[in-house]
């Protein structure tokens, strides 16, 4: 897919540059297979090119001709907005649409609703207005050409996002039980490596820091000194002064001999 999707969150559609069939008066209205594509991820670090060119291969295996592409990069569990996606809905709804079919790669990636009305009313919908729906993976959730309806279809257009939903929650759930496991020392990373980020101001960098603080240098030099940046040296410091860091070298005075009263 060309072009790049914004930072927050990748939202982009891009459509075709001829007007839309049916926008001025007198033109026909949309042909019986003129189609458009929904496409979906959940994280900006994947990619559409799969997507959408298994659809567009699928469209063109039947013939159809695709004039709209809606996608965006983003979850769909409804706890974000996804414009795309309402403005497909929008779009179908208008007297001008440009489309009388909808192409989508699942339906997990239409709709992972948590509720029968919910996970199916978008498609019922969009079936009212005269858009039939279409689903690359599950072809036994296609809008029957024939018009009637289908109680099998109807019990897994609601069933199907509901358990794309919980596979997600479990997913989840087992990834915080491996974290907790793994904070607590009862499992390790694949790597063998600590979870986060790895700790740069050692006990040694941290000894080393306050003594050029109490030598009176200057963060920019210290860093040059220590190899650390120089707001991670400032940082230290103010965790040391505060408690919140132990110097070594406060330990190694604190667990050794008391000082000489002759000497101090």
């Amino acid at each position: 897919m060309t072009g790049a999707f914004p930072a927050n969150g990748g939202i982009r559609a891009r459509e075709h540059r001829q007007p839309p069939v049916g926008a001025e008066e007198g033109e026909e209205p949309p042909g019986r297979n003129a189609t458009a594509l929904y496409l979906r991820v959940s994280t900006a670090d994947q990619k559409l090119d799969g997507q959408e060119r298994d659809l567009r291969d699928e469209a063109s295996r039947r013939g159809w001709t695709v004039v709209r592409t809606y996608a965006e990069k983003v979850s769909g569990t409804g706890k974000v907005e996804r414009r795309e996606y309402d403005r497909l809905l929008r779009d179908a709804g208008s007297p001008d649409r440009p489309f009388n079919r909808l192409l989508v790669w699942a339906l997990d990636r239409f709709s992972r609703e948590e509720t029968f009305t919910k996970a199916t009313q978008a498609i019922l919908d969009l079936e009212q207005l005269g858009v039939r729906f279409h689903s690359l993976k599950e072809p036994m959730l296609d809008t029957p050409e024939d018009g009637k309806p289908n109680l099998g279809r109807d019990v897994l257009l609601a069933l199907l996002p509901v358990i794309a939903s919980f596979e997600s929650k479990r997913r989840s759930e087992r990834v915080r039980v491996a974290m907790r496991d793994i904070k607590e020392g009862r499992r390790k990373t694949r790597s063998g490596r600590p979870p986060g980020r790895p700790i740069r101001a050692t006990p040694e960098k941290v000894a080393a820091i306050m003594k050029l603080k109490a030598e009176g240098w200057t963060y920019r030099d210290m860093a040059q000194r220590v190899g650390l940046p120089r707001g991670t040296c400032a940082n230290v410091v103010s965790r040391v002064r505060r408690g919140l860091l132990q110097n070594p070298v406060d330990t190694n005075r604190s667990s050794g001999p008391p000082p000489d009263p002759v000497a101090t």
